[in-house]
């Protein structure tokens, strides 16, 4: 496998950066999406704006996508969401769009906790009044002319979708009022137009009950750009790709793929029907009726400067792909726009900026600079001193531009001056001191924008060319965050233990460097649990015992470290191909799950596994003899010894299940014991072949799951053998679960089936089809659609009681 920085700098495509610049300066226009997770954008109409029209595309997301899937590898939860945060900067890098959060931070309230099927139930975790405090924010940070949600505020939407489209709905008017938000320290904005999505948002997750509005504007998205070499739609399934750990991106043809839009609502209150906007200027010649006069009283000076600021513009992109020449028009347009910026009136001043900021990446483009800025170490530990270094490519020595720069920060950092280093070939340097205070500065902290400058670790980069000056902000090339003063882990970080059965277990602390004395770590312990330390070399942490207390009770217990005084934290680097790496920092924890459990003593369990859940790994922390299967044993039928069979998560879907059916049902009837956990449609799913008798997960899934963690729980067979033992199955067992209850409840069954569960999310009717249970021959067959394995990964108590049932074998025959 290649390098990264090799397969970076290998597909780096200088002229089409430089091409998509020198589209950006041809439109004054601001076009804001907004969404709710990374992937929802619509990438094809973006890609059409921002490349072909030229407008300066924003998409303002929600969440960081925590609860997602990961097609790529093994992060779940906070650290999927570092991963999909930096893949949709990559998407909008494609299509040169900028990106608004509202979720600013790893703490935001504003996460992907799950699914939910309401805005309401959404806002009771997101916050109402912060989801929208943040959506005006956005709006007026951006200022955007043209303002549509990605999806619409329909029943059988997700929650996080419908919360989104109303507060975008809601930001239209919130943000122009002085008295909303005024705290936020930014000028009102009013919208221009508000549109709505003319398409539906129905498929195998979601059901639109209301059709879509009529369309009243079209995108068209078929043309073809020789320079990108595709068409935008295209080019929108390349950005898509980048949500690599979601799956996205698939081949389109060159056919035309229009985006239908709905205007809702305009600023003027009358319907605009020629263009998506009316009265915005819409181009740098068009800001010359909104310029000031001169002291003088003379009213030219500012109109020139827009018509000769147009007419640099549109020179630049037709000396494309001659640098020499677009360089001296972007020097032309530089001044011109320094001009007009003195003369435009404050209402449209940010149209004049953001051309600057765009005209300074076309500079840096044409120039070849080939900026570098890095950090050595990568990430620097709080309390030390790094090294900036800002590098960049000469191309032409005798016209290249000189380059000044200054480095900046947020408090915790204390930026020193850039100093040449003297290189005199080809790439020069130079390198600054940065010196890290406390507290940690997060992976999350930098701004990924063009318009707004990086909230985190920057360069401010000034190209100087004749009398020419472009400045531009750069981050470095390695996501930015620093190292808390101590790392390390403990292990095991997750241990599960049976009540009245085990009486303590093995603890050990191993800092990521050596520390001066054993006694220096500490262990935050429950009320009456013990710690006896065994002897050890003082650089190796410490190693023991934790002995319980004689009156534990069942629970989820956590425990945190500290070395020195000083809190451990967990360092975990993320590094795939198409994002940049990042260190991610968490509390050093180990998670201790006491449950009053029966065991799974003598079993052996032959697991198919599909890669996604971890359930086979605490079956065997409960005593059960685990064989992993492979597709070989699955295909010749080799299930002797086995006592109980399982198909772990969407394993049909890389496994071959299906095939082994017919191995399977007579494994069953002569007495074997089958349990398949749950399953999607799009998972190879056959009603006949899928499993021993019919049965059909439903779709779309927001139709057949219970988002409502605490939804309540109704045992229909409550004297059913699985309910029986080898634990008593109470309702306490469903208290404290997280996330959701399950999905991909089962829609329809063959009459053998037994479903022993109702649950519904509020106001809506029972679903029965979450664990069905069958008597087949001699043996079983238990389908469970509830989400145990990640109610275990989180150490909900319950959910191992009933698991520790659903493995074992209950047909009395």
């Amino acid at each position: 496998m290649k390098k990264d920085f090799i397969t970076r700098q290998e597909h780096r495509q200088p002229l089409r950066h430089l091409y998509g610049w020198l589209k950006s300066l041809q439109s004054t226009v601001i076009f804001m999406q907004t969404g709710a997770h990374p992937d929802d954008e619509t990438s094809r109409m973006l890609a059409r704006l921002s490349l072909g029209d030229g407008m300066h595309v924003v998409y303002v997301n929600a969440v960081r996508g925590q609860g997602g899937q990961n097609a790529l590898g093994p992060e779940r939860g906070d650290a999927l969401g570092y991963l999909r945060s930096e893949e949709l900067f990559e998407a909008m890098k494609v299509i040169r769009a900028d990106i608004g959060w509202l979720a600013e931070t790893p703490d935001d309230p504003i996460r992907d906790f799950g699914f939910s099927k309401s805005a309401e139930q959404t806002y009771e975790h997101w916050g109402k009044t912060h989801t929208l405090r943040q959506m005006v924010k956005m709006v007026r940070l951006f200022r955007p002319d043209i303002l549509i949600p990605t999806f619409l505020d329909v029943p059988g939407q997700h929650g996080h979708h419908r919360a989104v489209t109303q507060t975008t709905l809601a930001a239209f008017d919130e943000a122009a009022r002085a008295d909303s938000f005024d705290d936020l320290g930014l000028p009102v904005w009013q919208v221009n137009a508000l549109y709505l999505p003319a398409w539906g948002g129905g498929g195998g997750s979601y059901d639109d009950e209301v059709p879509p509005p009529d369309a009243t504007h079209e995108i068209l998205t078929g043309d073809y750009d020789p320079v990108l070499g595709g068409t935008y739609a295209q080019v929108g399934e390349w950005s898509r790709a980048c949500h690599a750990t979601q799956g996205m991106g698939r081949p389109v043809d060159e056919e035309e793929r229009p985006v239908p839009l709905h205007q809702l609502r305009t600023a003027s209150g009358t319907p605009v029907h020629s263009n998506l906007t009316e009265g915005v200027p819409e181009t740098l010649a068009a800001l010359a009726a909104h310029c000031n006069a001169d002291a003088d009283g003379s009213s030219d000076a500012g109109p020139q400067a827009a018509a000769d600021a147009q007419q640099a513009a549109a020179d630049a992109l037709a000396a494309f792909p001659d640098s020499k020449a677009v360089m001296g028009a972007l020097c032309r347009l530089q001044s011109a726009l320094l001009t007009l910026d003195a003369h435009i009136v404050p209402a449209h001043k940010h149209r004049v900026q953001l051309k600057m900021r765009q005209v300074a990446m076309a500079a840096s483009e044409a120039a070849a600079l080939q900026l570098h800025f890095e950090i050595s170490p990568t990430v620097p530990e709080i309390g030390s001193t790094a090294e900036a270094r800002l590098s960049w490519h000469v191309a032409d020595t005798a016209n290249a531009p000189r380059l000044s720069a200054t480095l900046q920060g947020s408090g915790q950092l204390d930026c020193g001056a850039f100093s040449d280093t003297g290189d005199a070939g080809r790439r020069r340097a130079m390198t600054a001191p940065l010196t890290v205070s406390a507290p940690p500065i997060d992976a999350m902290a930098g701004w990924h924008g063009i318009m707004a400058d990086p909230a985190s670790l920057h360069a401010e980069v000034c190209l100087h060319l004749g009398d020419s000056q472009f400045v531009l902000p750069l981050c470095p090339d390695t996501i930015f965050s620093t190292k808390p003063r101590q790392t390390g882990h403990i292990a095991p970080a997750r241990t599960l233990l049976r009540l009245g059965e085990d009486t303590g277990f093995d603890m050990q602390l191993l800092p990521d460097a050596t520390v001066p004395a054993a006694e220096d770590a500490k262990l935050s312990l429950p009320d009456g649990w013990q710690f006896e330390a065994a002897p050890a070399a003082s650089s190796t942490g410490m190693s023991g015992r934790v002995t319980l207390a004689s009156d534990a009770r069942a629970g989820h217990y956590r425990i945190h470290a500290t070395l020195a005084d000083e809190p451990v934290y967990t360092a975990q680097e993320l590094a795939y191909a198409h994002i940049r790496r990042q260190t991610r920092f968490s509390r050093a924890a180990a998670d201790i799950a006491l449950v009053d459990t029966a065991g799974l003593d003598g079993l052996t369990i032959g697991w198919i596994d599909g890669g996604v859940d971890e359930a086979h790994h605490w079956a065997g922390q409960l005593g059960a003899q685990i064989v992993q299967l492979d597709d070989s044993d699955l295909q010749s039928g080799s299930f002797d010894g086995l006592d109980v069979l399982v198909a772990g998560v969407f394993a049909g879907g890389t496994r071959p299940v299906n095939q082994s059916m017919r191995y399977i049902r007579p494994w069953i009837e002569a007495g074997g014991h089958f349990v398949s956990q749950y399953h999607r449609p799009v998972d190879n799913w056959d009603r006949a072949t899928s499993s021993p008798l019919p049965l059909q997960p439903g779709t779309p899934s927001i139709r057949w799951r219970v988002t409502d963690a605490s939804a309540p729980v109704q045992m229909l067979q409550p004297d059913h053998p699985l309910f029986a033992g080898p634990n008593p199955i109470t309702d306490k067992d469903f208290g404290g679960w997280i996330k959701e209850r399950g999905l991909y409840f089962a829609s329809e069954w063959d009459q053998a089936y037994v479903p022993l569960l109702a649950m519904s999310d509020s106001g809506e009717k029972p679903l029965e089809g979450s664990l069905l249970a069958a008597e087949i021959g001699a043996g079983s067959h238990v389908h469970c659609a509830l989400n145990l394995f990640y109610q275990m990964d989180h150490m909900v108590v319950g959910a191992f009681r009933l698991f520790a049932n659903l493995l074992t074998p209950f047909n009395g025959k």
